[in-house]
């Protein structure tokens, strides 16, 4: 059975709480990803903020560049373990209607983060009748 450190990404990127909703987009622009993990200050996370998000902020006339991600980002953060079975992990993304979810360690600790876009390459490996898991 297919685990969640199996496909996860590990080199996970995270934002600060203070950082701004600006610097947040030219992140996501440079790594071309679509969710942070936000974390606080002693690196728990506290939140995850999307390109949606994002997005929604930087249409704010003014300001919207400058706010900082906890006042934009999602705060009820649903996380899962590395060792859970990734059909778990699918469900979850699925029924929650979410996009991404942080994995932590069994100490708590950010250790990675699983997407929507993981599942659609393993399903596309799966169609396609090649051998299953993330290419690195």
């Amino acid at each position: 059975m297919i685990q969640v450190s199996e496909l996860m990404s590990s080199d996970v990127l995270t934002l600060r709480e203070n950082a701004s909703v600006g610097r947040a987009h030219a992140e996501m622009r440079l790594g071309r990803i679509r969710h942070f993990p936000v974390v606080g200050r002693y690196g728990d996370v506290t939140g995850v903020v999307s390109s949606v998000d994002v997005a929604r902020a930087l249409a704010v006339e003014g300001r919207g560049r400058a706010v900082p991600v906890k006042d934009v980002m999602s705060k009820t953060v649903l996380t899962v373990s590395e060792d859970l079975p990734a059909h778990e992990a699918a469900r979850l993304l699925r029924r929650k209607k979410i996009n991404s979810l942080p994995v932590l360690s069994s100490d708590g600790k950010l250790v990675g983060i699983i997407t929507a876009s993981d599942f659609l390459e393993i399903a596309e490996q799966a169609l396609a009748g090649r051998r299953l898991g993330r290419r690195r």
